[in-house]
This record gives C-alpha cells, structure tokens and sequence, in this order.
C-alpha cells in the first residue's frame, strides 16, 4: 500500500518591502486550530489533521524528522492499516471493500484573524508533501467571514523528497486577496483530499510556521507651510507642500475651495472669521492628516464728517487741507490690515465781498473770535450775528 501527497507549488508574491507580521502560528498551541471538519465523504479508516511533533518542524531546506519536539500540523493515518507515523497517510485500498480511506477534511484557525488598517497581505508557511496530483493532495483555504463560507487560495503541488525518502521543507508565499484585509473576520486553512485508490506516496501534508505579513510601507506626514496664517480680508495666502512619503494630496481650504495638486494655487478669502486648511496626504496605502487654522482680519472703515472754518489739518494722516471735499487714506491697523477712513469735509470760506450774501438774513454784528466788533479784513476768521440771534463763523480769504 502507498501513501502520498500532492503538493502544488504557490505562486510566490515577492516583496522588497520589509514585512509586518499581521499574525502568525507555530502550532505550538494547538488550541488555535480546528481538526477535521468534514468537507465531504470520509470513510471509516480516513485520515486525520494531527498537530503533534510525530511530524517535527525543520528550517526549510532541511530534511524532516519526527519527534523533535516542534510541532507542526499534519495529515496521519488512522485505523488498524495505518503504517508508521508523522506525515504518512492512508491512501486507501482501491475500492477492494475492507479499507475505506476516503478523506476530505479541513483544519482551520478557531479564531478570528484581524487584518484592519492593512494593504496587500501575503500567506506564508512551510510545507512538506508528495501524495498523488489530482487525487491525493491538499488546498490552502481562507474565510472572509469568520469560517461561514470557505474559499481554495490554491492547491498545494508536490514537495521534494531527500535521498532518505523524507520530505524536504520549503517555504512559500501566496498573496491573500484584496478582500482580505481591513477586516476582522478572516480564517486560514488547509484542506486534504484523498479517493481510497490505493495510490500515491508519502510524505502526506505537513504545515508548519504560518505567517499573514504586509509590507512595511514608508511612513507617510502631511505637513506644510503657509504664508500667513492672518490673512487680511481679500488676501490670498500661499500654500507650500512639506508632506514626506506621500505621492497623492487631497486639500481643502475651509473657503469652499479644494485641491488635489501637491503645491495648490493661492486660496483666497472674501469673508472674515475662522477657516481650517485641511491636508491628507497618502502614499496609496497609508494617509496622514494634518489641519491648520487661519483666522482673516477684517478691513477696519470709518467715515468722519468735518466742518471748518479754515484749512483743516487731518489728524489721521497730518495732512493740511484748505479745501472743502471727499477724502480716503489708508493706514495698518493693529492685524496689520488696511484701515479705510473717508474724511467729508466742508470748509467755510468767502471774500469780504461775501458776507453780505452769505444769508439772507440781515447781520447786525461782526467780531474776531474773542467777540471785539472787528473790521471786515482778509485773513481772519470772523463771527457773524443776524437778527434772528443766530451766529456764523467763517473765514475770510481775501
């Protein structure tokens, strides 16, 4: 009677990244692992998953040995027939009727697996194994929903046997797929199938040192600098990317205005108050955020009404003016923001000839400002009494 597995080999995802270990057993604890559930017909001699060191986990590129006090998972016969231990199997005796080796089998994690917050994910484990290709041989499975459903990753091929007949580690590394990650529910396992004809060879399967890895992607910072964090109304500040390790930026500007450029143009602000620029920079698997705040200054305005009796000096700016009208002038205020100040100024002003038309009431008393009666003389400014009790003062040009 032959025993036998059939190992394929798993497409090998190389990575030049340095790995996370996202989870990893060694089988040491066999608590974690669920034996022999039934994935079909098994016969009453069929074989079972075994985690024991019957079958001793060995560096890959080394031959197997047994009890060497590291455990590994794998697939041993059963019954009155069964020759030897380890990774041996019970292919069966060919339909004859007084063995009936029929197997399909799954041993799976117990426990959830949490790939949250990861990006491509790679399986790896090392592998002894012969059997018989198409008949006798084992898959890699992976639930995405806490073992509910089940899914073949790839069948594994044949292994290599030493010139003692043993079965030769090697190590692979499958890529798990997208759906995968970032969840909290996923489930590795290992399948054995085996049709009671009587041939393939041994060693069966035997797994040892599973890992689920993602690459160590680079670090990822946003960050940047802005011209000013005060903006005065209607300015516009410029925005220089300092982000690291990132090759896609997604801004916001707090104003009603994004970008996606990794230096954007200048925003602008028509409105006073608080705003938050917004970065998140990313590098296609790992984001950083960072947020700044502005706060634009409003523009200060004010207009002054002013009535003279002669050239009026503006103490805003310390300029002389000697004629009436509208004036604006600048200055900073204390956000460094302009100051908008309109003067309106009226300056009463007349010849001598004048007065006797400035109104039509009748005046009846001129005097200089210290209410001496004066002559009318240009130069001077002059107070006029009417009739009616009112006054007047005004400033004689000429």
């Amino acid at each position: 009677m032959k025993n036998n597995l059939l190992l394929t080999i798993l497409l090998i995802q190389v990575s030049f990244y340095a790995q996370n270990v996202i989870w990893q057993d060694d089988f040491e604890n066999p608590a974690t692992w669920t034996l022999n559930a039934t994935i079909g017909a098994n016969g009453i001699d069929a074989n079972n998953w075994v985690i024991s060191d019957a079958e001793g986990g060995v560096a890959a590129g080394n031959c197997g040995v047994a009890s060497n006090g590291n455990k590994t998972l794998h697939v041993s016969c059963q019954g009155a027939w069964c020759v030897g231990s380890g990774a041996t199997y019970n292919a069966g005796d060919g339909g004859l009727g007084f063995i009936d080796a029929t197997t399909n089998k799954r041993a799976f994690t117990s426990a959830n697996i949490n790939t949250m917050n990861t990006g491509v994910l790679n399986l790896s484990f090392d592998y002894i194994g012969i059997g018989q290709p198409g008949a006798d041989f084992g898959n890699v499975v992976y639930s995405v929903d806490g073992g509910s459903n089940w899914s073949v990753l790839q069948a594994i091929n044949s292994g290599t046997t030493c010139a003692s007949g043993q079965g030769l580690w090697s190590s692979v590394v499958a890529l798990l797929p997208a759906g995968c990650s970032n969840i909290s529910t996923l489930r590795i396992g290992f399948e054995w199938h085996n049709d009671n004809d009587g041939a393939g060879s041994d060693p069966s399967l035997a797994i040892n040192n599973v890992k689920i890895t993602s690459p160590v992607q680079p670090s990822v910072t946003a960050s940047y600098m802005l011209s000013t964090d005060t903006p005065c109304l209607g300015d516009c500040i410029s925005i220089t990317n300092t982000s690291t390790g990132s090759n896609t930026f997604a801004w916001d500007f707090g104003n009603g205005q994004t970008s996606t450029l990794q230096n954007p143009n200048p925003a602008c602000y028509y409105f006073p108050g608080s705003y938050n620029v917004q970065l998140i920079a990313c590098n296609g698997i790992n984001c950083d955020t960072s947020v700044m705040a502005i706060t634009v200054q409003p523009l200060l305005t004010g207009t002054l009404n002013v009535t003279s009796t002669g050239p009026y000096t503006w103490p805003f700016n310390g300029i002389v003016y000697t004629a009436s009208g509208t004036y604006v002038d600048t200055a900073a205020n204390v956000n460094a923001c302009d100051s908008l100040v309109t003067l309106n100024l009226t300056i009463l002003t007349g010849g001598i000839n004048d007065l006797n038309v400035l109104s039509s009431k009748k005046i009846v008393r001129i005097t200089d400002l210290s209410g001496r009666v004066t002559v009318k003389r240009p130069g001077q400014i002059l107070i006029l009494y009417f009739e009616d009790g009112t006054m007047e003062r005004v400033w004689i040009e000429e």
